[in-house]
């Protein structure tokens, strides 16, 4: 199982206090990266959140992570090795 943490942030380009959560944040368990995509759109719908309020959640697996969701729904995975980047998964 995945697990991953949906919040949000006030944009402060619309006077938002970035401080200040925009929705609940809420924890989901879900079986695959493509499930905690899904998972992330469907918050940000949910909760009308553009894109300077929806900070890139992270996706753990025992413990570790293992990727992340942005905005726009895409899946990245972690840097290999040390400097690297993160990549975009393959569909």
């Amino acid at each position: 199982m995945y697990r991953i943490v949906l919040r949000s942030v006030g944009n402060p380009d619309f006077g938002q206090d970035p401080d200040q959560p925009m929705s609940p944040t809420k924890v989901v368990m879900v079986d695959s990266l493509r499930a905690a995509s899904e998972a992330a759109r469907a918050y940000i719908e949910r909760h009308h959140l553009g894109s300077g309020n929806f900070p890139s959640s992270r996706v753990v697996r025992d413990g570790r992570v293992v990727a992340r969701i942005s905005y726009n729904g895409r899946i990245w995975l972690p840097p290999e090795g040390d400097g690297g980047s993160w990549r975009e998964a393959p569909e």
